[in-house]
């Protein structure tokens, strides 16, 4: 007896340590969660919707497990956070940053049509790339490698061309994000390959939604495929990128994507982990935006993503519905 008692003791920990949930989560209650301080984001411009604040639903829902390290989920109207791990603990949030850069790089009125040369200095530690020095192209072009395929060439480019000195770009973003209240945030520089850009899954919540109220971001964001021409060496050279952003893409029988994405960006280094930031709008016309920061893979943070999505839309449909019904039944006593 003892024997099959300790054989199962060390299956169960072996498949515990292999889903990577944290033991402190192992033997979470309803009452500790219960226990989580309700949050409110301050800012002038706090999205065009009201402060973010906890419901009980999301209290709830913290039980739906996920192995990211912090995620939230929000109704961008309401303000109502539906879901919540970990939301207010600072983070790498790697190429999220580029989101805040397209917003400084567009408050400057570029003339998109416009052309720009990468130099050499674009390409130092900014990893691969089918971009090459001396390769000229369009801003808008550079904005959508910048913005759909995570391009670093493209960003820094973008930064350098702005008008704006290097150093008066980055402290321009770290205003901008104190403007929309992001309280904990910080940038370093622009495209996310620095450790120290930090931020909060609540944080990049109202980045994005704030980010997607430009009309250019959100089109670039939600394209599947995007196809251009450049120049090198005087020669044409022909590119096609593909969103980075898996929701976009075919998951259903219809085949389409299950989710209707409204914008979005994925971010990857080392420190951070896999990241994703996404707004979706539910069949009702509710706009919901989701935040995984810190998966183990890029599959996972696509799959919880979904996942606490469909969760958080589940509940909040039923607490609808049963509140309508006590609505109608008390009318009716």
């Amino acid at each position: 007896m003892a024997r099959r008692f300790f054989q199962f003791l060390i299956a169960f920990i072996v498949l515990f340590l292999i889903s990577e949930v944290p033991w402190g989560e192992l033997f979470i209650t309803l009452n500790d969660v219960r226990n989580t301080r309700e949050t409110k984001v301050k800012g002038e411009e706090a999205i065009p919707l009201k402060a973010f604040h906890l419901t009980q639903k999301a209290l709830e829902n913290k039980l739906h497990r996920i192995v990211s390290k912090a995620a939230v989920v929000v109704d961008i109207e309401k303000g109502e956070i539906l879901f919540e791990k970990n939301m207010e603990e600072p983070t790498p949030i790697a190429s999220l940053t580029k989101l805040m850069t397209a917003l400084v790089f567009l408050e400057q009125n570029p003339k998109l049509d416009d052309t720009a040369t990468i130099f050499s200095c674009d390409a130092e530690s900014s990893g691969r790339s089918r971009l090459r020095v001396g390769e000229t192209l369009t801003l808008n072009d550079l904005l959508h490698a910048s913005l759909m395929s995570s391009n670093n060439l493209a960003t820094k480019t973008l930064v350098r061309v702005s008008g704006l000195p290097y150093d008066d770009f980055i402290d321009r973003m770290n205003q901008r994000a104190k403007e929309i209240g992001l309280e904990n945030t910080l940038f370093y520089e622009p495209t996310g390959l620095d450790e120290n850009n930090q931020s909060t899954a609540l944080d990049c919540a109202r980045l994005l939604a704030f980010a997607l109220r430009d009309k250019k971001i959100a089109s670039i964001t939600t394209k599947k495929t995007y196809a251009f021409t450049s120049l090198y060496k005087k020669k044409i050279r022909r590119h096609q990128i593909t969103n980075t952003n898996s929701l976009l893409f075919q998951d259903g029988s219809n085949g389409t994507s299950s989710l209707n994405v409204k914008g979005g960006k994925t971010g990857y280094n080392g420190p951070s982990g896999w990241c994703l930031a996404t707004l979706v709008e539910n069949e009702d016309g509710t706009r919901i935006a989701a935040v995984v920061l810190g998966a183990p893979t890029s599959l996972t943070r696509f799959r919880e993503t979904k996942s606490i999505i469909k969760w958080s839309s589940l509940q909040q449909a039923q607490g609808s519905e049963r509140s309508r019904t006590t609505k109608k039944t008390t009318e009716g006593t």
